[in-house]
């Protein structure tokens, strides 16, 4: 995989999450949001050497937190881990997954980065959480767990849909990515291309 490619896509991909959350978020469905980010994740864990995606996942999470707007209320410190670990969750769900699927259809990556964004939330529920019952934290109090869950399951959701013509696009460029070919199913008639 061509990494200046990856990191390309990365910054605007992270860019696309961070500007556009309040233009693209549903109030109405516990504040919903797309991942773009989470669309970029799902084409690479879908195509790369799992070493590679691993790779990908880690710096794209890392990227997702220190984003502006990741540090939560106002005059809180952003704090690294929450979405890194999700994403690499997330990867090595992707991993197990992909032997089964075919990769190199858009409705798979969109799929897949509903999935990746399920994952890369339950992460970041998972660690604000754990960080709450720390006794020598003075983090805020985590939403109810229901409505938290919903948000992250209505976003999975936004994400599928607007997985859509973003995977169509990460499917154009797959030419620019030189990804090595990976045991797996690619095309339906069984052919890599």
């Amino acid at each position: 995989m061509r990494w200046w490619v990856f990191l390309i896509m990365a910054v605007v991909a992270v860019g696309l999450d961070t500007g556009l959350a309040g233009v693209f978020t549903l109030r109405g469905l516990g504040h919903a949001t797309p991942s773009a980010s989470a669309c970029l994740l799902a084409f690479v864990a879908l195509q790369a050497r799992p070493r590679t995606v691993l790779w990908a996942a880690w710096i794209l999470g890392l990227m997702l937190d220190l984003s502006p707007g990741s540090a939560g209320a106002a005059g809180t410190v952003a704090v690294i881990g929450p979405r890194t670990l999700g994403a690499i969750a997330s990867a090595q769900v992707v991993l197990l997954l992909r032997p089964v699927v075919f990769r190199r259809r858009i409705v798979t990556v969109a799929v897949i980065a509903g999935l990746v964004s399920i994952c890369i939330g339950l992460g970041s529920a998972a660690v604000e959480t754990v960080r709450w019952w720390m006794p020598w934290t003075h983090a805020l109090a985590p939403p109810p767990a229901g409505d938290r869950l919903a948000t992250i399951g209505f976003s999975g959701i936004y994400t599928m849909l607007i997985g859509v013509p973003i995977g169509a696009i990460l499917l154009g460029t797959s030419g620019w990515w030189r990804f090595d070919a990976a045991p797996g199913r690619l095309d339906y008639a069984g052919v890599r291309r």
